[in-house]
């Protein structure tokens, strides 16, 4: 007999009523067992009994399944689903009162009574507490975002408060504290230290504010004076400060801060997959709910290795804590609010969204006040005192509806933005600023200003003049009246016009004093040579104006090429061309060469064919050259290289009954009328063909590769999750193949490319099961045990191209099986792998963050070191759907999944081309014309090997830095040589002896003034050891190139080393040799397996490589967005 339903209470909400409803439903029918009713619905048991638990709502196809095994009428039970679907997400939506019980803090950070609900940083509260314990002054830096303020508070405070802990550290009191806009007079009675044993601890959280919020440079420094002296031990004083990376160069300012920040600063970064779903499953098991596996899997996915993504992931969670169903948190819920990119975007539209026009206009004008616009470094937020805001009834409205959302903070009489992440995920609110941003940098220096002189009694010393007072006129007007209604409050209002009738004032005195000197007649004569000499000085400094104008125009587009060139690689580099047209300079010489090399070569969006449907499903076929979408049962096919419509086909019924759409993009799977059989439709001429397959709901099917096969997969009526497994000939509309022993859980079976083979996994031990479609049965070459369940482990199994092999993607790499040997191929090392496809000799792999093409066929690495990827590519997303490799284009492209269709293009660099060799070269040269050369042996000198040897070939450079006289082995008298360096590994002259580029052991390259032997600049601060970095000099030592690890060459110019350099992706990691042409246009480089490849130094061929790549010009629009003043010009052409 089986076990008893656990009682349902109908009035206990819309999940326990609608689950009531369907037993009662079943009790009408003769109460059938789920084990009959299963038997009659197509699915198992376990699914239709956890249908009617009350737990949550059962999807729709299992509630018409249901619903059909009790003979009930489908139509009125799907609108009773969809009724009680749209109130169950209302009621999930809990009112405030109950918002307190919330494990997780939103865009707030966690307090010090927070502990129970922080997890996930139990290591590094450790080790600050430990660091803590040995330094008197320590700093904890990291990204925003990245929970410096929780770590403080809910980690390192209640770690030192609790006394079995065993510190090591005796402190007599916790004070915490942040700066504010008057640091010291806020903060002066925190520095005496507390009467009882031991030291005092301040934890100044948000230290930038010190920098930010106007202090102004004297009280600064006494701030942070009275923080320095906890160095000493006699204070009895220990700090803790916790500072926004993006300001940590600030603090190397002030000399003392940074020589007590030398050895004793925590970095804190992203947190690992493992720490994450910690973070999100523990709060939730406190309180004793469930959060769905998939839900945990796509917030890792989202936020792996995003240094500032925790209030978004911890406001996204709390939103779908809100809106959870019964005692689980979803993945549904979690898509609803917009996942962590979105969830705050939909909390702050949803206020917006509530505002009548006045209060929507207040809350633009509450948020922008509460902002410090960036110079140079991301904007940050601006706690401001409640009288600022001269709070009408509207104001206050607002600002409690913001608060009630998370989005503010009120502290006592200050307001504040809830976290800064809120500047970055609230699109609308970063509209704003990009919007106003001049002017609200004008506004914030009136505010200051204002506060000034109010705090002055008024001073008329303190009002504007000359440049600050006109350009506060032009914008706000005389009275504060030339913006928006009540954007200047009360006192800054009363500053304005105050400054405006002091300069009247002294305006009407001048003229006064101007009417008296008119009667001077020799006066008039003076000044009208001054005159005619003044016009001849501006007309030659109109000149000097728009040349300098245009240069600044120049330096602020290449400043956003870097930032475009993922999101959209064709304006970037035309961008940086346009740059370059308009002024030329070293910074737009910079972007024009990474632009002639950058691997990303085209995004292309498809345009929304018959109106908006967001996550419309898409296929990308054809070595991903075709782009297939399907929107509101229309299909549209894209040609990606040239981004023109291919086809579009109105198919009635397609949306809702799609199975799948052929590699090549030429047929179409569809369920037939009624969910009964398959339909496979062309779509050039539209012809059909009818395959006998069942029902949907008991049937999944696939089109193998290249669309011959379709391969069909029937669950076994009470045959206890079996399944029969049939492979169709689609031309010849018969059955190749039929198995009747298949599994029926789990993902369709992958095919090989020759349509023999087909692969799973049991849902029993978790082995996977090869099926040998030509000779009838499994596979029986053994699988290492393993072997097979590592293969098991991943999401899905794939077959490489020779289709002699078994793969997966899992968390320690990518594992292979070699059908014929029965042995594991080599694995390629990834960590966390999601995704595997093979094409010819090379594979394509997939993790958070990255994209890497793999060579299959070269050998281990002889140093027993794991094997490293030909290239790797950065990727700013979670979303990757398909992957697709061009050998015959040279390109490698994906699907990136999301609101829209979008394919991404990225360049292999040459590395699949015909000019690769199987034997690896271990050494390579160039000569001084850039052609390849023998190595020659490194120099020996005392019978040392030497580094590098000046271009006359009399001094060498010793490992040392040390300069020895290659004939006599003597020290030249006066010549310092490299100091302060490390162990020298790899060195190099310009040809004309004037610079040296050194590197050492930890990584580091250096560039020096080989005359009087100088520090110029450090051109790479450290990486990777394992390869030396290939370096090299133009002829004329105008341009310094040096190799990075992951095989990309940085070039700089060497009369502006301290800019950043230009980056040109080669791949093939290590580079052996750097090689330039005499007039310095060409740059060669040589790896192991390409001997030369050309890259593109000299601005003229770097601009005709990036217009014959992408012919396309920038738009009128575009040029004007970016250069204001300069004529539109063509980039490419004349």
């Amino acid at each position: 007999m089986g076990r008893r339903e656990k009682p349902l209470d109908p009035g206990a909400g819309t999940v326990q009523r609608f689950a009531y409803e369907m037993r009662k439903l079943r009790d009408e029918a003769g109460t059938p067992t789920y084990r009959a009713m299963a038997a009659r619905a197509g699915y198992s048991a376990p699914t239709l009994s956890a249908a009617a638990a009350g737990e949550r709502l059962p999807t729709l196809p299992v509630l018409l399944a249901y619903v059909a095994a009790c003979d009930g009428d489908p139509a009125e039970w799907e609108r009773r689903w969809r009724e009680a679907a749209a109130e169950s997400a209302d009621a999930r939506a809990v009112e405030d009162a109950e918002e307190d019980d919330s494990p997780y803090p939103g865009l707030a950070r966690f307090e010090t009574g927070d502990g129970e609900h922080f997890h996930g940083r139990d290591d590094l509260t450790a080790e600050l507490v430990g660091l803590t314990a040995v330094k008197r002054f320590v700093a904890v830096v990291g990204a925003s975002g990245s929970g410096k303020s929780s770590l403080l508070r809910a980690g390192l405070i209640p770690a030192l408060r609790d006394p079995s802990a065993g510190t090591g550290t005796d402190l007599a009191a916790i004070r915490l504290l942040t700066p504010g806009a008057r640091p010291l007079r806020t903060h002066e009675a925190l520095f005496t230290p507390h009467d009882g044993h031991g030291d005092t601890l301040l934890v100044v959280d948000q230290f930038e504010e010190v920098f930010t919020l106007g202090a102004d440079a004297e009280e600064r420094t006494r701030f942070l004076g009275e923080l320095l002296a906890a160095v000493d031990p006699a204070s009895r004083l220990r700090v803790v400060i916790a500072v926004r990376a993006d300001f940590y160069g600030r603090c190397a300012e002030h000399g003392p801060l940074a020589e007590a920040l030398r050895d004793s600063t925590l970095l804190v970064g992203p947190m690992p997959p493992a720490a994450l779903r910690e973070a999100v499953v523990r709060p939730a098991a406190a309180q004793r709910l469930v959060v769905e596996r998939a839900l945990t899997a796509r917030i890792v996915a989202d936020v792996a290795g995003e240094p500032g993504g925790l209030p978004l992931m911890a406001h996204a969670v709390r939103e779908v804590w809100r809106r959870r169903t019964g005692k689980t948190l979803t993945l549904a819920a979690y898509e609803a609010v917009g996942g962590v990119r979105g969830a705050v975007a939909h909390t702050a539209e949803a206020v917006h969204a509530r505002c009548t026009p006045a209060e929507a206009a207040a809350l633009r004008r509450l948020l922008l006040r509460l902002v410090n616009p960036g110079d140079g470094t991301e904007d940050t937020r601006r706690p401001v005192d409640r009288a600022e805001l001269d709070a009408d009834g509207t104001t206050a409205r607002v600002l409690e509806l913001l608060v009630r959302s998370r989005l503010l903070t009120v502290d006592g009489t200050t307001v504040d933005l809830a976290h800064e992440a809120v500047l970055g995920a609230w699109p609308r609110l970063r509209g704003w600023l990009d919007e106003d941003r001049e002017r609200l940098r004008l506004h914030r220096a009136l505010t200051d200003a204002a506060l000034t002189w109010d705090a002055l009694g008024r001073d008329p010393g303190a009002l504007f003049r000359g440049t600050r007072l006109t350009q506060a006129r032009e914008t706000f007007g005389d009275d504060g009246d030339g913006g928006d209604v009540g954007e200047l409050n009360r006192l800054e209002r009363d500053f304005l016009a105050a400054s405006v009738e002091a300069y009247e004032r002294g305006r009407r005195a001048a003229t006064r004093t101007a009417r008296r000197l008119r009667a001077l007649t020799a006066a008039l004569a003076v000044l009208l040579c001054l005159a005619v000499v003044g016009v001849v000085a501006a007309w030659r400094q109109s000149g000097v104006s728009a040349r300098q104008r245009d240069e600044a125009e120049a330096r602020s587009a290449a400043d956003l090429v870097d930032t475009l060139r993922q999101s959209d690689p064709r304006t970037a580099a035309h961008l940086a061309l346009a740059a370059w047209r308009v002024a030329d300079l070293p910074e737009t010489r910079r972007v024009l060469r990474t632009a002639a090399a950058q691997s990303e070569r085209d995004v292309f969006i498809a345009p929304e064919e018959g109106g908006r449907a967001l996550n419309a499903p898409t296929w990308l076929g054809s070595h991903g050259r075709v782009l297939t979408t399907l929107v509101r049962d229309t299909v549209v096919q894209w040609d990606v290289t040239s981004h023109r419509r291919i086809r579009s086909v109105e198919w009635p019924g397609l949306s809702e009954d799609v199975v799948d759409v052929s590699e090549d993009g030429r047929l179409v799977a569809h369920r037939g009328p009624g969910g009964a059989d398959l339909v496979v439709g062309a779509l050039s001429d539209g012809s059909t063909h009818r395959f006998a397959t069942g029902p949907a709901t008991d049937t999944d099917a696939a089109f193998g590769p290249g669309g011959r096969t379709l391969l069909v997969r029937r669950l076994v009526p009470g045959g206890a999750e079996r399944a029969t497994l049939t492979q169709w000939d689609v031309r010849r509309q018969r059955v190749l193949f039929r198995y009747e022993r298949g599994t029926g859980d789990g993902a369709l079976p992958a095919q090989s490319r020759d349509g023999r083979y087909l692969a799973w996994c049991t849902d029993h031990g978790g082995q996977p099961r090869i099926l040998d479609t030509v000779a009838g049965h499994l596979v029986t070459t053994p699988v290492p045990t393993a072997t097979g369940r590592a293969l098991c482990r991943g999401d899905e199994l794939t077959f490489t191209a020779d289709s002699q092999a078994v793969a997966t993607a899992t968390s320690t790499g990518v594992v292979t099986w070699d059908i014929r040997t029965g042995r594991e191929r080599p694995r390629l090392p990834l960590a966390d792998a999601l995704r595997v496809e093979f094409a010819g000799d090379y594979a394509v792999t997939w993790t958070v963050g990255s994209l890497a093409l793999w060579r299959l066929d070269l050998p281990a690495p002889a140093d027993d070191n794991p094997r490293e990827p030909l290239l790797t590519f950065p990727v700013d997303t979670s979303a990757v759907g398909d992957l697709s490799l061009d050998p015959g284009a040279g390109v490698l492209r994906y699907r990136e999944q999301g609101r829209t269709a979008s394919v991404h293009t990225l360049s292999l660099q040459g590395l699949t081309g015909g000019m690769w060799r199987d034997r690896a070269a271990r050494a390579a040269a160039f000569d001084i014309r850039g052609r390849s050369t023998p190595v020659k042996s490194p120099v020996t000198v005392n019978g040392e090997q030497t580094v590098t040897v000046d271009p006359a070939g009399r001094t060498a450079l010793t490992s040392e830095g040390a300069l020895v006289d290659v004939a006599t082995g003597k020290r030249p008298k006066g010549r310092a040589g490299v100091q302060g360096e490390d162990y020298l590994t790899e060195g190099a002259f310009s040809p004309d002896g004037r610079y040296l580029a050194a590197a050492d052991v930890q990584g580091r390259v250096t560039l020096w003034e080989a005359r009087d032997w100088r520090r110029l600049a450090v051109l790479r601060s450290g990486g990777s050891n394992r390869h030396a970095p290939a370096l090299g000099f133009s002829t004329d030592g105008s341009l310094v190139a040096a190799s990075d690890p992951d095989g990309s060459v940085k070039v700089w110019e060497t009369a502006t080393p301290a800019l950043p350099a230009a980056t040109l992706p080669v791949g093939d990691a290590p580079v052996l040799a750097l090689g330039f042409t005499p007039d310095g246009d060409e740059l060669h480089v040589a790896t192991p397996h390409l001997a030369d490849r050309i890259l593109w130094l000299d601005p003229d061929r770097a601009a005709r490589t990036v217009c014959a790549r992408m012919p396309a010009e920038l738009t009128e629009t575009q040029w004007r967005r970016w250069f204001p003043s300069a004529d539109h010009r063509r980039t490419c052409g004349t």
